[in-house]
């Protein structure tokens, strides 16, 4: 008499795991898949607010803050940076764990900027370049 209760008993914990595991995955966030990010630029001061593969000053000023960014990430990453031309300092970020990585450049001369980074993710890299040009204003017009 005891055995079908134990069959029952046995029946119903089995249906229980799989039930258990079936909601878990089910419910499981998908990895994260490198690939989906996108790299720019932009400039301050200036009026243009996007992040793109090729951004140029639109306003006068003395210094520019010349800034590159990984966007559309999702998950953990890792970040090496490069930056090249005649900037002033690091304004922030350029680390290996900041998407973020923002320059310091003089107005007073025409000047190019690129950075490049290569973000890893999950054992998958890839890597961006962007390209900043600084154009020098005379008074308010570009010269």
């Amino acid at each position: 008499m005891k055995r079908p209760r134990i069959r029952s008993v046995l029946a119903s914990v089995a249906a229980c795991v799989v039930a258990a595991t079936t909601f878990t995955l089910a419910g499981a966030t998908p990895a994260a898949a490198i690939g989906q990010e996108t790299f720019g630029c932009r400039i301050a001061p200036g009026v243009v607010f996007t992040w793109n593969t090729y951004c140029n000053n639109s306003a006068p000023a003395s210094t520019y803050n010349v800034g590159f960014a990984v966007q559309n990430t999702s998950g953990s990453y890792t970040f090496a940076w490069s930056v090249s031309g005649p900037y002033q300092s690091i304004n922030t970020g350029c680390t290996a764990t900041s998407p973020t990585c923002s320059v310091w450049v003089s107005g007073h001369s025409d000047s190019s900027i690129e950075a490049t980074v290569t973000y890893t993710q999950n054992g998958q890299s890839r890597t961006q370049t962007a390209y900043a040009t600084i154009n020098r204003y005379c008074g308010s017009q570009l010269c």
